[in-house]
């Protein structure tokens, strides 16, 4: 029957029936009701029983243990609803690939994410994240409550972690897979960026990861600005402006809407799936101090992240000759730069020509696969100094440490 054999009362009922369904999947998505975690959730991702608490957004589960905030787990499912709202294959992606979103309480930590249980040493990642992306390897992708619901004590007050970090889920689990064409594309807008120093000096200039979940965050208006990690790209606006090669990829991927994060103190008495939260009354989020204490010991190179019984590296001295020599045994290098420069290492191979050249800031750390008796070369970026440089060689031994406290 077509609609001239309709009355005008059923008209009116067709029409007050669209409208309240409409009216209810809104309310739905605006309140995001926490739930146990559903059982063919649990099984479909084999969820540890850690988790007892979700939230379900369009197929795609968010989760935490029963000491997370119920208000953490609607502000997340509003903030990825709001990120991938044009976009539903992203979250039905995110799902068939096992993904899920885990909040750490405030007196959770890495760690104590069952799926981030084993990285190690957990005293390290335990102080260094309070949120991490997702692998196929380990499919959670992770923030703090403190973060989201800006607790007093947050170390991020001035950012929103979930952005960042959801980018990268997107990045790796979802967009790769629905565009095969992407990540070639996102390479070579890092490297033109890298080229024109853009970012220079900023985390996002570390790999091409990095340069899109910086990106992401700096889109919506969530990021730092001008300290050890950021420059001063920081708005919609700037990325536009200073790096529209990205902007474009950004645009593409999520589309040219308006919407902008704004700070949760700003909008508390506006949104409906925060109703009745009142941040004054939480717990403050609060470093336990074995942690700062290991991490203060870390930053002035009295411990190391290299296993027990790792070796240090044999100095070279400066000359001509200088070349690795040929060896089959394995050597794990741990470096960490604590010389107040920014720095480029670079393997020597066996003719004494560098080569695998890598760029660390002061205060970074990097793990390298490589062989014993090799030689590595590290010098300041920005002075070019004989002063400046110095030649190492890996021990006879399966670990060799290196915290470089000056050159």
């Amino acid at each position: 029957m077509g609609f001239s054999g309709l009355s005008k009362f059923s008209l009116k009922v067709l029409l007050a029936a669209f409208l309240f369904t409409l009216a209810l999947n809104a309310s739905t998505r605006e309140s995001f009701k926490v739930t146990t975690v559903p059982p063919e959730i649990r099984r479909d991702l084999n969820l540890s029983g850690f988790y007892q608490k979700c939230v379900v957004i369009r197929g795609f589960a968010i989760v935490g243990s029963p000491k997370v905030s119920d208000f953490a787990l609607k502000e997340a499912a509003y903030l990825i609803d709001k990120m991938t709202i044009k976009y539903p294959e992203y979250l039905q992606k995110l799902a068939e690939n096992k993904v899920r979103f885990s909040i750490m309480a405030r007196d959770e930590f890495t760690t104590d994410i069952p799926e981030h249980s084993d990285m190690s040493p957990a005293i390290f990642w335990d102080k260094r994240a309070r949120g991490l992306g997702a692998t196929p390897a380990r499919p959670a992708v992770s923030c703090g409550e403190e973060n989201l619901l800006a607790i007093e004590g947050d170390p991020y007050k001035r950012e929103n972690i979930l952005i960042h970090e959801f980018a990268h889920a997107l990045h790796a689990m979802a967009i790769n897979d629905l565009d095969p064409t992407f990540q070639s594309r996102l390479e070579k807008c890092f490297k033109l960026a890298i080229e024109e120093k853009i970012w220079e000096g900023t985390y996002a200039a570390s790999n091409p990861a990095e340069y899109f979940a910086e990106g992401v965050q700096s889109w919506y208006e969530c990021n730092r600005a001008n300290d050890r990690e950021h420059g001063s790209i920081d708005t919609r606006k700037e990325v536009q402006k200073y790096d529209p090669r990205l902007a474009n990829l950004i645009i593409e991927k999520f589309g040219e809407d308006s919407w902008k994060y704004i700070h949760l103190s700003e909008r508390i008495s506006k949104e409906k799936h925060l109703k009745g939260f009142n941040p004054e009354k939480e717990d403050p989020f609060v470093w336990p101090a074995r942690l700062t204490d290991w991490h203060n010991k870390f930053q002035q190179g009295k411990v190391s992240l290299a296993p027990e019984g790792a070796e240090a590296v044999i100095p070279v001295k400066q000359g001509k000759g200088i070349k690795s020599e040929y060896s089959r045994r394995r050597c794990e290098f741990f470096f960490h730069n604590l010389s107040g420069h920014t720095v480029q290492m670079h393997w020597i191979d066996f003719n004494g020509k560098m080569s695998q050249p890598r760029t660390l800031r002061h205060k970074d750390h990097t793990r390298i696969q490589s062989f014993t008796g090799h030689c590595w070369r590290i010098k300041s970026l920005n002075e070019n100094s004989s002063s400046k440089t110095k030649f190492y060689q890996l021990p006879d031994a399966k670990h060799a440490k290196l915290s470089l406290l000056k050159l």
